[in-house]
């Protein structure tokens, strides 16, 4: 993904909400550390605990994520940044898996939990109201360090 494949309102928006995230685990320095010690474990969504720690805190999800889905949804991500229609060219039956897929992850909400006590953290879900990947989820977690950092200091 690139910051010039989105328009200014989804920018602003972006940049409003990331930067409200970093104010709530203590600034972009934290935010950027912490995706960085995201991207440092191998497989971050398979962990059996459902949560993963990071320098400056932990995060939760509600629901263990397995490796047939974590896969699906990888290879619906690229099929969405190459086609731009995650059900593009696919058959009924791939169809049915990705829209199964998308019900078994849709009610997963991740918990961001800095250790100072006096920052208030935040949640996302990793599919947004639109059954779509939420954007937040892909900067999390697949979309490298430096976009995440474009988007926080856009103007």
């Amino acid at each position: 993904m690139k910051l010039t494949d989105l328009d200014k309102n989804t920018l602003l928006k972006l940049n409003t909400q990331l930067n409200d995230y970093a104010n709530k685990i203590g600034g972009k320095f934290n935010f950027l550390q912490m995706l960085e010690d995201i991207r440092s474990i191998k497989q971050p969504l398979l962990k059996k605990t459902a949560s993963l720690h990071y320098d400056s805190g932990k995060i939760y999800w509600n629901k263990n994520i397995f490796q047939d889905k974590s896969d699906l949804l990888f290879q619906t991500m690229k099929k969405i940044e190459v086609d731009g229609d995650m059900y593009k060219n696919l058959n009924d039956y791939k169809k049915k898996k990705v829209i199964n897929m998308l019900k078994a992850l849709k009610p997963i909400i991740f918990e961001v939990v800095p250790n100072d006590e006096n920052l208030e953290g935040f949640e996302f879900s990793l599919i947004n109201e639109n059954n779509e990947i939420s954007m937040i989820f892909k900067i999390m977690f697949f979309y490298n360090i430096g976009f995440a950092k474009e988007i926080l200091n856009y103007k």
